[in-house]
């Protein structure tokens, strides 16, 4: 990194990972997982409905013959290298082969993929941490339900908890639409949700005032564990429009729900509504940062990009008794960029991070970042990575420094910014505004 001007030597922190999701020596699927994850969009776009359903479920589920036996029926092989081959001109390829040379020297694909297997078999943890050394990043915070501290110390790595579960206590309605991204998420959802009761033990409320009492107090459980903030992935399985919802209407959806037949979609709003005001109030006085999942999502059909729409969150960051509640807005809400920085420009409260950008765009992140740094205060703009992989973690992280550094050099060169006041927000961005946020050092 020493053709850096400005990010060289400083310390980072990556606002949004998930390096605590993997149990090391039990990951034996390589960077390879990470273009066939790729290419299920492809897979998805040419085969029909119903076959793709059934072979995402043989796979999901473990059944790996069915799996085998549809993938060869279904031509599922040609069409996987098919994609990678068009995918071999995204960012997201290069970032993949820039990671894995930094990681393993460089080699044909082959035997990158047998030494990434290998790595995570022999030791996934230390991998990452030799992908935070070799980026300069300190530690980072990561999007993870449960997370075993010995493995994963929080000196490095600090959890995140998803609010998402507590939303849904009677599940969902039928998904009728295209792809298995969104059921993924309803699934995981879910799970987690039996786990905190499991934690907590006791079985699901039979009332919206014991269920609330549950929360609460696995809210508390999961803070004095060491989770230092909260996230929404709300928008991969429902609207942004979260909106007030008063205990009235929440007991009476509560009440529908629980009725038998099909959930009636008003009522599953309206609870999660009131569910996800009454947490974020929580995280006011907890003084909890939570982080939103904003524009698109995964290369598979299942997210709905304008249900994912950030201005959609008005209403829930307009709220006069969340006006300190710190929100954190993440990806760069592509394709809405320019509506984050306008609500962050408008609500002191509200910050942006540019997770996910970097090993997927290249020149698109650089004209975010100007944009942001530009017009928003100092304070607002976050790194981070959103990233499972430590050759995703090492190519994300120089990325995201080379795109800052270059936004900088320009703006010094056009006399936006002094060099000293370039320095300054090169601290701020990397490390100073998370740790700010969170109450945490480096």
């Amino acid at each position: 990194m020493s053709s850096l001007t400005y990010s060289d030597g400083v310390p980072a922190v990556d606002h949004h990972s998930h390096a605590g999701y993997v149990r090391p020596g039990q990951n034996i699927e390589g960077i390879d997982a990470f273009e066939i994850e790729n290419a299920l969009g492809h897979i998805e776009g040419h085969i029909p409905h119903d076959d793709y359903q059934a072979y995402m479920a043989a796979v999901e589920s473990g059944r790996g013959e069915d799996a085998a036996q549809l993938a060869e029926r279904l031509g599922i092989p040609s069409l996987i290298e098919q994609s990678l081959e068009f995918q071999s001109t995204t960012v997201h390829a290069l970032a993949l082969r820039e990671g894995s040379e930094a990681l393993y020297g460089v080699h044909d694909r082959a035997e990158t993929i047998r030494r990434s297997r290998q790595e995570r078999i022999d030791d996934f943890a230390g991998l990452y941490d030799r992908a935070l050394l070799l980026s300069g990043t300190s530690s980072v915070l990561t999007d993870i339900p449960e997370i075993d501290a010995t493995t994963w110390p929080h000196a490095r790595y600090k959890p995140i908890a998803r609010i998402d579960p507590y939303l849904f206590p009677f599940g969902h309605p039928e998904w009728t639409g295209r792809g298995t991204d969104a059921p993924r998420f309803r699934r995981i959802f879910g799970a987690v949700l039996d786990r905190q009761l499991e934690l907590s033990g006791v079985s699901m409320p039979g009332s919206l005032a014991d269920y609330v009492a549950f929360v609460l107090g696995s809210l508390d459980r999961r803070r004095a564990d060491g989770f230092v903030g909260l996230k929404m992935a709300s928008a991969y399985v429902r609207t942004l429009d979260f909106r007030r919802t008063d205990r009235a209407t929440a007991e009476a959806a509560w009440r529908t729900l629980s009725g038998p037949g099909p959930l009636d979609p008003h009522a599953h709003k309206a609870l999660a509504d009131h569910l996800a005001f009454l947490i974020a109030e929580w995280a006011v006085g907890a003084g909890m940062p939570m982080q939103i999942h904003t524009g698109f999502g995964h290369a598979e059909p299942g997210l709905r990009i304008s249900t994912a729409d950030p201005l959609l969150l008005e209403s829930f960051l307009g709220d006069p008794a969340l006006n300190t509640l710190k929100v954190i807005l993440i990806h760069g809400g592509f394709p809405y960029s320019s509506s984050l920085t306008a609500l962050a420009q408008m609500n002191g409260n509200v910050h942006l991070d540019y997770s996910w950008m970097p090993y997927l765009h290249h020149h698109i992140v650089g004209r975010v970042l100007e944009e942001w740094l530009e017009l928003l205060p100092a304070n607002r703009v976050m790194y981070g990575t959103d990233t499972a992989s430590p050759e995703l973690h090492y190519s994300a992280t120089v990325r995201a420094r080379r795109a800052l550094d270059g936004v900088l050099e320009g703006g010094v060169k056009d006399g936006i910014w002094s060099m000293r006041q370039a320095s300054w927000l090169t601290e701020r961005v990397l490390h100073r505004n998370l740790c700010d946020v969170y109450g945490i050092e480096p």
